[in-house]
């Protein structure tokens, strides 16, 4: 069984969750559940899905920060 890895970034260093049986989408943020159910919601969109290689690239929405603010 090949279950998906996710990514923020193209070179694919470090997956941000594993083991992903299940994406949801609602234009704003993805909803990933694992197998064993361990859930994680991120603000960003869906680049690529590799469905060959089980890869699954996302880019994170940019969030403000304290340091951000004036």
């Amino acid at each position: 069984m090949c279950l998906a890895k996710a990514y923020t970034n193209r070179e694919m260093v470090e997956p941000i969750l594993e083991n992903i049986s299940h994406m949801d989408l609602d234009g704003e943020s993805i909803r990933m559940e694992t197998m064993f159910g361990e859930e994680k919601v991120i603000k960003g969109i869906v680049l690529e899905v590799d469905f060959e290689n089980s890869k699954v690239i996302v880019d994170l929405y940019n969030t403000p920060t304290e340091a951000d603010s004036p």
